[in-house]
């Protein structure tokens, strides 16, 4: 497996793994307006040709925002993420990683304590389908 830059040409793959995992995907529309934003960053995690996981965030002043972080089912909990994740925090310019997560996902939220984030507060209502609140984290990253 080996993380690298995603194109837009993974942008399928991203559907799939977006219906798969979340509640509110997002179309390949709104996949190619995030590749045309400068701001936008991808990472997909891609074994024998096939993206089983990506991370997508905004770098805007330091500050790399998680838009979305998923890995297909049959993937999971073999280190994949965190090989995003660490991507991420790999990436000039980067001092600070932000995002945030539904308040019901406690094994996303044990994630993101395991990587060093930390709660800075709560977004109330922010997620529907079903509506939820969002819990807000952030990680400071040092020597980037």
């Amino acid at each position: 497996m080996i993380i690298r830059p995603a194109e837009t040409t993974d942008i399928p793959a991203l559907c799939r793994l977006e219906e798969e995992c979340f509640s509110e995907p997002w179309s390949a529309r709104g996949f190619a307006e995030f590749f045309e934003n400068d701001c936008a960053r991808c990472f997909a995690a891609d074994e024998d040709g096939e993206v089983c996981g990506y991370v997508g965030f905004h770098l805007i002043l330091g500050d790399a925002e998680i838009t979305n972080l998923a890995v297909t089912a049959a993937k999971r909990r073999m280190g994949i993420a965190g090989a995003l994740m660490e991507a991420v925090f790999a990436t000039d310019g980067v001092s600070r990683v932000l995002l945030d997560v539904r308040e019901s996902n406690r094994p996303a939220r044990a994630f993101y304590e395991k990587y060093g984030f930390k709660i800075d507060g709560i977004r109330r209502g922010f997620y529907a389908k079903p509506r939820e609140d969002a819990v807000l984290m952030s990680r400071d990253i040092k020597d980037n």
